[in-house]
């Protein structure tokens, strides 16, 4: 007589997996609610730079610094305080500091802050040289305040003596 060796009984799901793989990918969802990425906003101060564009419009001769603050989540506003620096007798010394100014990011793209008004007079054929700095920071629409700061880099050469082409 054969030997017969019987069957364990599994135990089978009764709920339908297509209902398991809802409920986990439910689950994983609500535990990513509230962890959206970090944080992180980038404050871009680009070179002081004669304005021919000022020039052109207002026959105004002006040195001219562009700021913009990207974050990689949306912001309500960017505050922001910055100057231009100018090498004067070998040292460095203010050429200019702006007023705090707050700007609130277009409504097509709420994670960016461009900042373009910011400019100084320049006193018309003479050379400079000139860094620009900024600092403050970002609102975000979370409520967390990201502190914010940098420069442009190397100081550069502006000629104020150039008008407009």
């Amino acid at each position: 007589m054969p030997l017969t060796i019987p069957k364990p009984i599994l135990l089978l799901p009764k709920v339908p997996s297509v209902l398991v793989v809802g409920l986990l990918a439910a689950q994983f969802f609500f535990l990513q609610i509230g962890h959206g990425p970090e944080p992180k906003c980038t404050l871009n101060v680009e070179r002081p730079h004669y304005s021919t564009s000022l020039k052109e419009i207002r026959n105004f001769d002006a040195i001219k610094l562009n700021i913009t603050v990207d974050c990689n989540v949306p912001q309500k506003y960017s505050e922001i305080t910055s100057s231009i620096q100018k090498i004067r007798n070998n040292r460095e010394a203010l050429a200019h500091r702006f007023q705090v100014i707050r700007r609130v990011p277009e409504v097509k793209f709420p994670n960016l802050v461009v900042i373009q008004d910011l400019y100084s007079e320049c006193p018309l054929g003479v050379w400079g040289t000139y860094k620009g700095e900024a600092k403050g920071y970002a609102m975000l629409e979370s409520g967390k305040k990201f502190p914010l700061e940098g420069d442009s880099g190397k100081y550069m050469a502006v000629d104020c003596s150039i008008g407009a082409q």
